[in-house]
């Protein structure tokens, strides 16, 4: 009976152990239900014990051990009960802290950062090419990350030993071939070939006292023998396998003086789509350097598009590399040409322009520089429109269908070609040859340029934009009313005798919006950023925090515009890493007590290094720093600007800068964009505080009266004028001086340049003693503080102040050759007329 009666017990403690896990499964399961019923179980559990117990001591024998069992038995019953109770106490507490935690987290919820898309720059112009604009691009390209194409990758699948190894070997030879057919043989039987060696065949004839047939025949074929020199002096002769290998070795080389070459996958998908069209791609590349092309040609191989021709300056044909750069599509132009002797030269443009038709039909992309030369500012050039207007004509007259125009914006941390500080002093350039092209690749592979960014424009068609501009001449679609006009050069490759009268305006409308689209995509690199606040905020030098704190403001309003920008990180490494890419020539470390300071060497020559930096965000504050100077021109007496005669002086600054800066695009109203940027330093910068309550009725009718007393009776009375009120914030006032300083560098070179016109009275100078003679006004004036700004003392705002100064009908200017011979038009060759054309240039230096 005791064995039975423990076999009992057993049995039931062990059913009461799957019960409890039973009860366990349910509570979790279902909390809410279990807490209710809760005491009525522990009442069944406590009946069904009571039972067992009661069986039990019914059955069992009495013995002495018999109290001692059940004490036992009696101690496990209320174990068990204080460890239910106590397991359903801990599980009540973790829905409670469950709860407690989920409403925290409802009410609290914790801040989420929100990762900033990089805006997908190059896009084209939605008013001129609308059409273009939906096309080859998508959400998807939009959104892919930056790629160093440097960081050359298998293919997962490839397992193969080989193509591990020699992975480089692996990737020029898995590139798609291309045909790159030669086209000279069919230029030198060309009809438009032929006429212009006839042409100047008998001009030479007329012009010559012999008049026998046979002296023609000897002038013909010397013609003749002369155009098919020129035609294989400036041919290309693009190798597929000469591609190839020099993809290879730049491989290998690149990362020995560039940390990475930095493209967007989704521009590079954008050319892929634009390839498959079959219509000829037109590269428009910004030109900063030499490696520019090389690039260019080194990325699209190996994504797979077709190597374009690059046009080349003839400085470039030397002993060797001459033969390379041949071989990898370039073919040589000159780069002038006399504009009396040029004119003549009809077999010359007959080759070139025979040259690039036969290779347009026969498939060839084509590259070339629309500013003509490398810059040397670090702004970009105005462009030259001789080779485009080749492009232009052979779509005119069906030679091709239609072609898609491709912009692209290139930038470096730091130029790899060397600054150009020595031209900018007045120095001449060094031509190209075989031992400084040596000495420059030795330079440039021991030494560190940090990133290389460039950026492919969306393409967009010749054709639709053909359309849209009026050949006319007339008010394109969108209403432009008033634009900045520039005549075009004199001595470029075809000046003004190859373009005909009514493609002359669309051949300069389509350049501007070509280079302004090229400014805008340019992408912004830490050198850039720290030289710009240094040279414009910060030129006694500044500690490390308050340049962070710049910074980070610069960033805010880049991101603003939708301006990429080419570094990411904190700002106190970028900082740091931009000064060590400067290095010590351009900029100083000092350690005091509590800060680190960094100072620019703002002396000459260094600071004109520096400027070359900073002028690519210049170039984005251009208009901005022009409404600043402008506001310091007007009479501020009232502490108030009329908003009219604030944009009448900004457009006629932007007038006076306008070989500098392309404000607008061709398709934008000036005065529409001037208006706008003034919006927006009401809103952002708050320079102004709008006030329309100064213009009262008596104001009004003061001027309805002065009317009457002008000539002119259809004027219409004016409604109340707008009125800004300058804002006496102290941030405000130091974002005018700010914004003032970033052109004032230019304002002075125009001003002295003026300043200087009055040696030329009554006598001629050659070009290079007149610049050498305002270098050295310059030179005085900044030694006795009269001019403000190191940069000012430069080549470049020098020569585009005589362009201006030229088109404002003040100067004369004879070429001849390469000499050019300026002096004073005869109306205005006194002393006089060369003070007014100072003071209206001087004006804008002068606070009012």
């Amino acid at each position: 009976m005791a064995v039975l009666s423990g076999f009992f017990i057993a049995w039931t403690m062990e059913s009461a152990l799957e019960f409890s896990i039973f009860l366990g499964f349910l509570y979790w399961a279902f909390p809410g239900l279990f807490c209710e019923g809760f005491t009525r179980v522990n009442k069944m559990v406590d009946v069904v014990t009571n039972r067992v117990f009661d069986t039990y001591n019914r059955f069992s024998p009495l013995n002495n051990n018999q109290n001692d069992s059940l004490a036992t038995l009696t101690s496990l019953k209320r174990f068990a009960r204080d460890q239910k109770f106590k397991k359903a106490l801990t599980r009540e507490a973790d829905i409670k802290a469950r709860e407690a935690q989920l409403f925290d987290i409802k009410e609290h919820a914790p801040e989420v950062h929100v990762t900033r898309r990089r805006p997908f720059t190059g896009l084209s112009c939605q008013n001129c090419t609308l059409t273009s604009r939906e096309s080859l691009v998508s959400k998807t390209t939009e959104s892919l990350a930056l790629r160093n194409i440097l960081d050359y990758q298998l293919p997962t699948h490839s397992n193969d030993f080989l193509h591990r190894t020699f992975s480089h070997l692996y990737q020029v030879y898995e590139l798609k071939k291309f045909d790159y057919p030669q086209v000279a043989d069919f230029v030198l039987k060309d009809d438009r070939l032929q006429r212009a060696i006839e042409k100047a065949t008998i001009q030479q004839f007329q012009n010559a006292d012999n008049g026998d047939d046979e002296y023609y025949q000897q002038l013909l074929k010397a013609n003749q023998k002369r155009a098919k020199k020129l035609l294989y002096d400036m041919r290309s002769t693009l190798s597929d396998f000469l591609l190839r290998f020099t993809s290879w070795v730049l491989y290998k080389l690149l990362s020995y003086f560039l940390t990475s070459v930095v493209v967007h996958p989704g521009q590079v998908e954008m050319l892929k789509k634009a390839g498959n069209s079959n219509l000829p791609l037109i590269f428009l590349p910004l030109h900063r350097s030499h490696l520019d092309y090389i690039l260019i040609s080194f990325i699209l191989l190996n994504n797979n598009v077709r190597s374009p021709l690059v046009a080349a300056g003839d400085n470039l044909r030397i002993p060797f590399f001459g033969s390379l750069l041949r071989g990898l599509g370039a073919f040589f132009i000159r780069r002038r040409m006399d504009p009396v002797m040029g004119r003549k030269d009809h077999v010359y443009k007959a080759v070139l322009h025979s040259y690039m038709n036969h290779c347009l039909r026969a498939g060839h992309n084509i590259e070339f520089f629309l500013e003509g030369g490398r810059t040397r500012t670090g702004k970009p050039c105005m462009p030259k429109y001789g080779v485009l207007s080749v492009i232009l004509d052979s779509f005119m007259d069906g030679t091709i269908e239609d072609a898609l125009l491709v912009p692209i914006s290139v930038n470096y941390e730091k130029l790899v070609d060397g600054n150009f500080v020595r031209e900018q002093l007045g120095q001449p350039k060094e031509m190209e040859t075989f031992g400084n092209a040596i000495k420059g690749i030795w330079s440039v592979l021991n030494s560190n340029y940090g990133m290389m960014r460039i950026d492919f424009n969306q393409p967009f068609s010749l054709r639709e934009l053909v359309k849209t501009f009026n050949m006319t001449g007339k008010v394109p679609p969108n209403g432009v009313k008033k634009q900045l006009k520039s005549s075009l050069s004199a001595t470029s490759l075809y000046g003004t005798d190859i373009v005909s009268e009514e493609l002359k305006s669309l051949v300069e409308s389509i350049s501007k919006h070509i280079i302004y689209d090229c400014a805008q995509s340019t992408s912004i690199m830490s050198t850039n950023a720290l030289a710009f606040l240094l040279l414009t905020q910060y030129r006694e030098g500044a500690t490390v925090e308050e340049l962070v704190v710049a910074l980070d403001n610069l960033r805010k309003e880049l991101e603003y515009a939708r301006r990429d920008i080419g570094f990411s990180g904190d700002s106190i490494d970028v900082i740091n890493y931009a000064a060590e890419m400067l290095g010590p020539a351009l900029l100083r470390k000092e350690r005091t007590a509590t800060d680190e300071v960094i100072k620019p060497i703002a002396i000459l020559p260094n600071v004109i290094e520096l400027s070359y930096y900073s002028n690519t965000l210049v170039t984005h504050y251009a208009l901005e720093s022009i409404v600043a100077i402008a506001i310091e021109a007007l009479d501020k007496s009232s502490g108030s600007v009329i908003y009219q005669d604030l944009v009448e002086n900004v457009v006629d600054l932007c007038d006076v800068l306008q070989y500098e800066f392309l404000f607008c695009k061709p398709c934008q109203s000036l005065e529409q964009v001037v208006s706008g940027c003034i919006d927006d330093l009401v809103i952002r910068k708050q320079i102004f505080l709008e006030d329309n309550t100064q213009d009262t009725d008596l104001n009004v009718r003061s001027r309805r009266i002065a009317r009457q007393f002008d000539d002119d009776d259809d004027e219409q009375v004016e409604g109340p004028q707008k009125i800004f009120k300058i804002n006496p914030n102290k941030t405000a006032v130091d974002n005018l001086k700010h914004l003032r300083a970033i052109l004032m560098p230019l304002v002075e070179s125009y001003a002295i340049t003026a300043f200087t016109l009055d040696k030329l009275v009554g006598r001629e100078m050659l070009e290079s003693d007149l610049i050498q003679n305002v270098l050295d006004e310059l030179k005085l004036q900044l030694s006795l503080g009269t001019v403000k700004y190191e940069e000012s003392v430069a080549v470049d705002p020098i020569k585009n102040a005589l362009k201006l100064y030229q088109k404002w009908g003040a100067l004369e200017c004879h070429s001849e050759k390469k000499l050019r011979l300026y002096y004073l038009r005869d109306n205005q060759d006194n002393s006089e007329s060369v003070k007014a054309l100072y003071q209206k240039v001087n004006k804008y230096r002068q606070s009012r």
